[in-house]
C-alpha cells in the first residue's frame, strides 16, 4: 500500500576524499533517530571500500539513502562509476537492532519506489552538472544539489 513518504536531504559528508549527499526517507512518523544516522555515517568508510565486478573507475562522489521503511532501516550507498553508471550497496538494520547492518544487495533486491525517488532526482543532476557539463565536468554543483520533499 502506498503512504507518503518524507525525503529529507540532510548533508554533504567528506570521508576520505569521498563526497556523499546523505537523505533520509520516512513514513508515518519522524524517526531519523540520531544514533542510528550516527552508525549509518560510522560504516560509511566501509562500505566506500566495498568492490564488486565491475570496480570500475569513479569520481568517489556518490549518496547515500537512509530510509526508516515499514521493515526496518535501509542504507542505500551509491556512487557514480565510469561516469554514467551507478554502483549501489543495500544494507539492511532491524529497528530491534539498528547498529547490525546486513548487506541485502546482491540477490536481486533492488531500491524501492520512493528510494528511486532520490535516485532519479540524483540521475538527473548528474547529468546536468557532469555529464552534459564533459570535458568540464561541474562537481561541485552537483554536490551542492539537492532536494527534500514528501511524496
Amino acid at each position: 500500500m502506498y503512504q507518503p513518504r518524507k525525503i529529507d536531504f540532510k548533508e554533504v559528508l567528506t570521508i576520505h576524499d569521498w563526497a556523499i549527499k546523505v537523505y533520509t526517507i520516512t513514513k508515518d512518523r519522524y524517526l531519523n533517530n540520531s544514533e542510528i544516522f550516527d552508525a549509518v555515517k560510522n560504516e560509511l568508510s566501509n562500505w566506500l571500500n566495498l568492490k564488486n565486478c565491475f570496480n570500475y573507475k569513479n569520481d568517489k562522489i556518490g549518496f547515500l539513502i537512509i530510509h526508516f521503511g515499514t521493515e526496518g532501516i535501509f542504507s542505500i550507498i551509491n556512487w557514480w562509476v565510469g561516469q554514467n553508471m551507478l554502483n549501489t550497496h543495500i544494507f539492511f538494520s532491524d529497528y530491534s537492532n539498528p547498529k547490525i547492518f546486513n548487506k541485502v544487495s546482491g540477490d536481486g533486491l533492488a531500491p524501492c519506489v520512493w528510494e528511486l525517488e532520490v535516485i532519479n532526482f540524483e540521475k538527473n543532476s548528474w547529468t546536468e552538472h557532469v555529464l552534459k557539463k564533459f570535458p568540464s565536468p561541474e562537481f561541485r554543483k552537483y554536490i551542492e544539489d539537492n532536494f527534500s520533499k514528501v511524496i
